[in-house]
Protein backbone atom coordinates (compact mmCIF):
# COMPACT_ATOMS: atom_id res chain seq x y z
CA UNK A 1 0.00 0.00 0.00
CA UNK A 2 1.41 3.35 -1.03
CA UNK A 3 2.10 5.78 1.81
CA UNK A 4 0.12 9.06 1.58
CA UNK A 5 2.05 12.27 0.89
CA UNK A 6 3.89 13.64 3.91
CA UNK A 7 2.36 16.72 5.51
CA UNK A 8 5.43 18.22 7.18
CA UNK A 9 3.47 20.60 9.40
CA UNK A 10 1.37 17.77 10.76
CA UNK A 11 4.38 15.46 11.02
CA UNK A 12 6.33 17.93 13.16
CA UNK A 13 3.22 18.63 15.25
CA UNK A 14 3.01 14.93 16.08
CA UNK A 15 6.77 14.61 16.64
CA UNK A 16 7.43 17.72 18.70
CA UNK A 17 6.71 16.42 22.21
CA UNK A 18 8.80 13.26 21.79
CA UNK A 19 11.63 15.14 20.09
CA UNK A 20 11.86 17.87 22.72
CA UNK A 21 11.59 15.46 25.63
CA UNK A 22 14.37 13.28 24.25
CA UNK A 23 16.92 15.95 23.34
CA UNK A 24 16.46 18.59 26.05
CA UNK A 25 18.36 21.14 23.94
CA UNK A 26 19.90 23.82 26.20
CA UNK A 27 19.47 27.57 25.79
CA UNK A 28 22.89 28.72 26.96
CA UNK A 29 24.18 28.81 23.38
CA UNK A 30 22.93 28.44 19.83
CA UNK A 31 23.66 24.92 18.61
CA UNK A 32 24.81 23.67 15.20
CA UNK A 33 23.83 20.01 15.34
CA UNK A 34 24.64 16.59 16.78
CA UNK A 35 28.27 16.25 17.96
CA UNK A 36 29.06 19.76 16.64
CA UNK A 37 30.61 22.55 18.74
CA UNK A 38 28.12 25.28 19.62
CA UNK A 39 28.16 29.01 18.91
CA UNK A 40 29.79 29.83 22.25
CA UNK A 41 32.81 27.90 20.95
CA UNK A 42 32.74 28.76 17.23
CA UNK A 43 31.80 32.45 17.54
CA UNK A 44 30.68 32.65 13.91
CA UNK A 45 28.12 35.39 14.62
CA UNK A 46 30.37 37.56 16.76
CA UNK A 47 28.81 39.74 19.45
CA UNK A 48 25.03 39.45 19.13
CA UNK A 49 24.03 42.03 21.75
CA UNK A 50 21.89 44.66 20.06
CA UNK A 51 21.62 42.65 16.82
CA UNK A 52 18.33 41.72 15.16
CA UNK A 53 18.37 37.98 14.46
CA UNK A 54 15.84 35.94 12.48
CA UNK A 55 15.75 32.15 12.81
CA UNK A 56 13.69 30.39 10.10
CA UNK A 57 12.95 26.81 11.09
CA UNK A 58 13.42 27.64 14.76
CA UNK A 59 11.83 24.43 16.06
CA UNK A 60 11.61 24.55 19.85
CA UNK A 61 13.20 28.00 19.87
CA UNK A 62 16.33 27.15 21.82
CA UNK A 63 18.72 29.09 19.57
CA UNK A 64 16.48 32.16 19.40
CA UNK A 65 16.14 32.08 23.17
CA UNK A 66 19.92 31.84 23.56
CA UNK A 67 20.33 34.91 21.34
CA UNK A 68 17.72 36.85 23.32
CA UNK A 69 19.41 35.96 26.61
CA UNK A 70 22.64 37.33 25.14
CA UNK A 71 21.04 40.68 24.36
CA UNK A 72 19.82 40.22 20.78
CA UNK A 73 16.37 41.00 19.43
CA UNK A 74 15.37 37.50 18.34
CA UNK A 75 12.58 36.33 16.05
CA UNK A 76 11.74 32.72 15.23
CA UNK A 77 9.63 31.22 12.46
CA UNK A 78 8.56 27.60 12.25
CA UNK A 79 6.07 25.50 10.31
CA UNK A 80 4.93 23.50 13.34
CA UNK A 81 2.34 24.84 15.76
CA UNK A 82 3.44 22.39 18.47
CA UNK A 83 7.09 23.33 18.13
CA UNK A 84 6.12 27.00 18.49
CA UNK A 85 3.96 26.28 21.54
CA UNK A 86 6.97 24.58 23.12
CA UNK A 87 9.19 27.51 22.11
CA UNK A 88 6.89 30.13 23.63
CA UNK A 89 6.62 28.17 26.87
CA UNK A 90 10.39 27.66 27.04
CA UNK A 91 11.03 31.35 26.37
CA UNK A 92 8.69 32.31 29.22
CA UNK A 93 10.42 29.86 31.58
CA UNK A 94 13.83 31.20 30.51
CA UNK A 95 12.88 34.83 30.93
CA UNK A 96 13.59 35.57 27.26
CA UNK A 97 11.60 37.92 25.03
CA UNK A 98 11.33 36.31 21.59
CA UNK A 99 8.75 36.86 18.85
CA UNK A 100 7.63 33.54 17.38
CA UNK A 101 5.58 33.18 14.18
CA UNK A 102 4.05 30.22 12.39
CA UNK A 103 5.11 30.10 8.76
CA UNK A 104 7.18 28.64 5.96
CA UNK A 105 10.90 29.43 5.78
CA UNK A 106 10.45 30.08 2.06
CA UNK A 107 7.97 32.89 2.72
CA UNK A 108 9.22 35.67 4.98
CA UNK A 109 6.88 38.27 3.48
CA UNK A 110 5.63 39.38 6.91
CA UNK A 111 9.06 40.95 7.50
CA UNK A 112 10.23 44.17 5.89
CA UNK A 113 13.31 44.27 3.71
CA UNK A 114 16.64 44.97 5.40
CA UNK A 115 15.08 44.44 8.84
CA UNK A 116 17.59 41.93 10.27
CA UNK A 117 21.33 41.92 10.87
CA UNK A 118 21.63 38.11 10.99
CA UNK A 119 19.67 35.17 9.65
CA UNK A 120 20.55 31.94 11.45
CA UNK A 121 19.33 28.38 10.98
CA UNK A 122 20.40 25.07 12.52
CA UNK A 123 19.53 21.83 10.73
CA UNK A 124 16.33 23.20 9.20
CA UNK A 125 16.99 24.29 5.60
CA UNK A 126 17.30 20.72 4.32
CA UNK A 127 13.55 20.37 4.96
CA UNK A 128 12.75 23.31 2.65
CA UNK A 129 11.70 22.25 -0.84
CA UNK A 130 11.65 25.74 -2.38
CA UNK A 131 15.17 26.59 -1.26
CA UNK A 132 15.59 29.24 -3.98
CA UNK A 133 12.76 31.31 -2.50
CA UNK A 134 14.03 30.65 1.00
CA UNK A 135 17.50 32.04 0.29
CA UNK A 136 16.13 34.95 -1.75
CA UNK A 137 13.87 35.86 1.16
CA UNK A 138 16.79 35.60 3.59
CA UNK A 139 18.75 38.02 1.40
CA UNK A 140 15.79 40.39 1.17
CA UNK A 141 15.25 40.69 4.93
CA UNK A 142 18.97 41.15 5.66
CA UNK A 143 20.68 44.51 5.70
CA UNK A 144 23.44 44.97 3.08
CA UNK A 145 26.44 43.12 4.44
CA UNK A 146 24.16 41.16 6.79
CA UNK A 147 25.17 37.69 7.91
CA UNK A 148 23.62 34.34 7.00
CA UNK A 149 24.82 31.35 9.02
CA UNK A 150 23.23 27.92 8.76
CA UNK A 151 24.08 24.29 9.46
CA UNK A 152 22.92 21.06 7.87
CA UNK A 153 23.53 17.36 7.90
CA UNK A 154 26.71 17.16 5.84
CA UNK A 155 25.75 16.18 2.26
CA UNK A 156 28.49 13.53 2.29
CA UNK A 157 26.88 11.94 5.35
CA UNK A 158 23.71 11.43 3.31
CA UNK A 159 25.59 8.89 1.19
CA UNK A 160 26.16 6.68 4.21
CA UNK A 161 22.63 6.78 5.59
CA UNK A 162 20.65 3.64 4.77
CA UNK A 163 17.04 4.83 4.73
CA UNK A 164 15.61 1.33 4.35
CA UNK A 165 17.32 0.02 7.49
CA UNK A 166 17.33 3.41 9.31
CA UNK A 167 21.00 3.28 10.17
CA UNK A 168 24.36 4.83 9.35
CA UNK A 169 27.26 2.72 8.13
CA UNK A 170 30.70 3.06 6.58
CA UNK A 171 29.44 1.65 3.28
CA UNK A 172 27.89 4.15 0.85
CA UNK A 173 24.16 3.54 0.50
CA UNK A 174 23.38 6.15 -2.17
CA UNK A 175 25.07 8.39 -4.70
CA UNK A 176 26.27 11.79 -3.57
CA UNK A 177 24.98 13.13 -6.89
CA UNK A 178 21.42 11.84 -6.48
CA UNK A 179 19.40 15.01 -5.93
CA UNK A 180 15.97 14.00 -4.73
CA UNK A 181 13.53 14.14 -1.86
CA UNK A 182 14.47 11.68 0.85
CA UNK A 183 11.72 10.18 3.01
CA UNK A 184 12.73 8.66 6.32
CA UNK A 185 11.43 7.90 9.81
CA UNK A 186 12.41 9.29 13.18
CA UNK A 187 13.68 6.30 15.12
CA UNK A 188 12.01 7.52 18.34
CA UNK A 189 8.54 8.45 17.09
CA UNK A 190 8.31 6.50 13.84
CA UNK A 191 7.05 9.67 12.15
CA UNK A 192 7.82 9.99 8.44
CA UNK A 193 9.75 13.08 7.38
CA UNK A 194 10.96 14.51 4.06
CA UNK A 195 14.23 16.31 3.39
CA UNK A 196 16.18 17.30 0.29
CA UNK A 197 19.73 16.34 -0.64
CA UNK A 198 21.89 19.03 -2.23
CA UNK A 199 25.63 18.86 -2.83
CA UNK A 200 28.09 21.40 -1.41
CA UNK A 201 28.46 22.78 -4.93
CA UNK A 202 24.68 23.15 -5.17
CA UNK A 203 24.59 25.14 -1.94
CA UNK A 204 27.39 27.49 -2.97
CA UNK A 205 25.68 28.14 -6.32
CA UNK A 206 22.31 28.71 -4.63
CA UNK A 207 23.86 31.20 -2.23
CA UNK A 208 25.63 33.09 -5.01
CA UNK A 209 22.45 33.24 -7.10
CA UNK A 210 20.55 34.65 -4.09
CA UNK A 211 23.08 37.47 -3.77
CA UNK A 212 25.30 36.07 -1.02
CA UNK A 213 29.07 35.88 -0.80
CA UNK A 214 30.29 32.71 0.91
CA UNK A 215 32.85 33.58 3.59
CA UNK A 216 33.46 30.21 5.21
CA UNK A 217 32.41 26.57 4.99
CA UNK A 218 33.04 24.63 8.19
CA UNK A 219 33.08 20.86 8.64
CA UNK A 220 33.63 20.58 12.41
CA UNK A 221 35.14 17.52 14.01
CA UNK A 222 32.83 15.88 16.57
CA UNK A 223 32.78 17.03 20.16
CA UNK A 224 33.88 13.93 22.04
CA UNK A 225 30.95 13.53 24.42
CA UNK A 226 30.38 9.91 25.53
CA UNK A 227 27.55 8.38 23.52
CA UNK A 228 25.57 7.51 26.63
CA UNK A 229 25.46 11.23 27.44
CA UNK A 230 24.36 12.32 23.96
CA UNK A 231 20.72 11.96 22.99
CA UNK A 232 21.62 11.98 19.28
CA UNK A 233 23.85 8.91 19.49
CA UNK A 234 21.25 6.50 18.12
CA UNK A 235 21.15 8.36 14.80
CA UNK A 236 24.64 9.92 14.85
CA UNK A 237 27.06 7.21 15.96
CA UNK A 238 30.22 8.74 17.42
CA UNK A 239 32.60 6.20 15.90
CA UNK A 240 31.15 6.89 12.46
CA UNK A 241 31.28 10.63 13.16
CA UNK A 242 35.03 10.36 13.73
CA UNK A 243 35.44 9.19 10.13
CA UNK A 244 32.61 10.86 8.18
CA UNK A 245 31.72 14.56 8.56
CA UNK A 246 28.30 14.90 10.17
CA UNK A 247 27.67 18.65 10.04
CA UNK A 248 28.41 21.41 7.56
CA UNK A 249 28.11 25.11 8.38
CA UNK A 250 27.87 27.89 5.80
CA UNK A 251 28.78 31.48 6.64
CA UNK A 252 27.78 34.05 4.00
CA UNK A 253 27.14 37.76 3.73
CA UNK A 254 24.55 39.59 1.70
CA UNK A 255 26.03 41.76 -1.02
CA UNK A 256 25.50 45.51 -1.03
Amino acid sequence: MKRPPIDMRAAWNRTSATYQELHQIPVDSAHYGPWAPDENHLRLLGEVRGKRILEPGCGGGQCSIAFALQGATATGVDLSDEQLAFARNLAAKSGAAVDFYQGDAADLSRFAGASFDIVFSAYALAYVEDITSCLSEAARVLIPGGLLVFSLDHPFRDCFWDEENDEESLTPARSYFLRDASEWQFSTSGEWMRSFHRTIGDWTDLLREAGFQVQRILEPEPVLTPEEENSWAESYDLETARLIPQTIIFVATRGA
